[in-house]
């Protein structure tokens, strides 16, 4: 019989031990950081800005995900409770907002309560046309339950908000499927409709900043990127562990010679986690700038 050192055996499992629990821990904080919802108000400087629209509320939301895990609709549910207290005057939804259509309407039942006077628009990303990586990704047509919502879904159109002495707001939508190329064409934005009125634009993923699309709007809203959803340090800053070509994963940047901004978005998508790039809701304030002064 071979002699058998018990002493021996427990020091080899301390390792494995040790590394089962903080496998178990570091687990547990990405879970709550996704849950961890960065609630934000800022000032908005926008060069060009019509002066009577200076002062504006938008509420910027994007990558609700509804449906693919119970923490985004528990996300969704906080962000309301807190968004209705502030009473925004225009909320945006910057795509994959929807998944599957019966999982789907609860979020849609939630941003139906805010009711901003401005209205509430959206438009697509890839979940909303049942586009991901999901092995049980599939086609769908989510487009009977944004009117259900009371939403205005922008496909490749505009929709020019009531004038303020004069001026407006032209928001307009990039559909996900055609990239905004729609847009292009479009009549509101030719040369002599932009004197009347500035246009905004909605989009999912940001085109880049030699996009056409840049050189017909100073003002841009995306989503998309989740902030990386997971990242990591590294010798040159936090860097996500899935790497896609985005020039920017959140924040405000200049895009040609206007502005695009970038939401981390308020739910997950694949793994219901989060890694230093917390769930986020803005609540931006328009404010008048000279475009001399940038």
């Amino acid at each position: 019989m071979v002699a058998v050192n018990t002493k021996t055996l427990r020091k080899a499992r301390i390792p494995a031990t040790l590394a089962a629990l903080a496998a178990g821990a570091a687990a547990a904080y990405m879970a709550y950081e996704a849950r961890w919802v960065d609630y934000r108000t800022a000032d908005l400087l926008v060069p060009g800005l019509p002066e009577p629209w200076s002062g504006t509320t938008v509420l910027h939301l994007s990558d609700v995900h509804a449906g693919s895990f119970a923490l985004n609709e528990r996300n969704l549910a906080k962000v309301v409770d807190w968004a209705g207290s502030l009473s925004p005057d225009l909320v945006i939804l910057t795509g994959d907002t929807l998944g599957e259509l019966e999982r789907s309407r609860p979020c849609l039942q939630l941003l139906a309560r805010l009711e901003p006077p401005l209205g509430t628009f959206a438009v697509t990303g890839n979940h909303e046309y049942g586009l991901g990586k999901s092995p049980l990704a599939r086609a769908r047509d989510t487009s009977s339950l944004w009117q259900e919502a009371g939403v205005t879904l922008l496909q490749d159109t505009c929709v020019a908000l009531p004038p303020r002495d004069g001026a407006s707001l032209l928001l307009c939508g990039a559909d996900h499927l055609t990239g905004g190329h729609g847009l292009l064409r479009s009549s509101e934005l030719s040369e002599p409709a932009k004197d009347s009125a500035f246009p905004v634009l909605l989009t999912h993923a940001a085109p880049s900043s030699d996009s056409p699309l840049a050189k017909l709007f100073p003002l841009a809203f995306a989503g998309h990127t989740h902030g990386g959803q997971l990242r990591v340090p590294s010798g040159t800053g936090l860097v996500p562990l899935h790497k896609e070509e985005h020039q920017h994963l959140s924040g405000v940047h200049r895009w040609g010679a206007g502005l695009m901004v970038v939401s981390r978005g308020v739910g997950v998508s694949f793994l219901p986690f989060r890694l230093l790039t917390r769930p986020e809701a803005t609540l931006w304030r328009l404010v008048y700038t000279s475009s001399d002064e940038h």
